[in-house]
């Protein structure tokens, strides 16, 4: 039994240690998820400032990039398995 004792004793664990600019890197699969979403949201923008002609196609694929890219974020995030 003293043999366990002294064994238990000379265990040392250290703590894990992150560096701290590893904690704040985005990941580029939320960075993706992201753009889609800005992209999403822009072509709206732009149609109804006029920059760009306004066809229910585009309105279309602004709707499919809102939904694919906020579908990706929370599948990355880990919300949706």
């Amino acid at each position: 039994m003293a043999a366990v004792t002294k064994t238990f004793s000379q265990t040392h664990l250290e703590p894990v240690r992150v560096p701290v600019v590893l904690i704040f890197l985005p990941r580029l699969d939320l960075i993706i998820s992201g753009l889609t979403i800005i992209a999403g949201l822009l072509l709206p923008l732009l149609m109804t400032i006029g920059v760009i002609s306004a066809s229910l196609w585009l309105v279309f694929l602004s709707f499919g990039l809102i939904a694919v890219g906020g579908a990706l974020f929370t599948i990355f995030l880990g919300e949706i398995r």
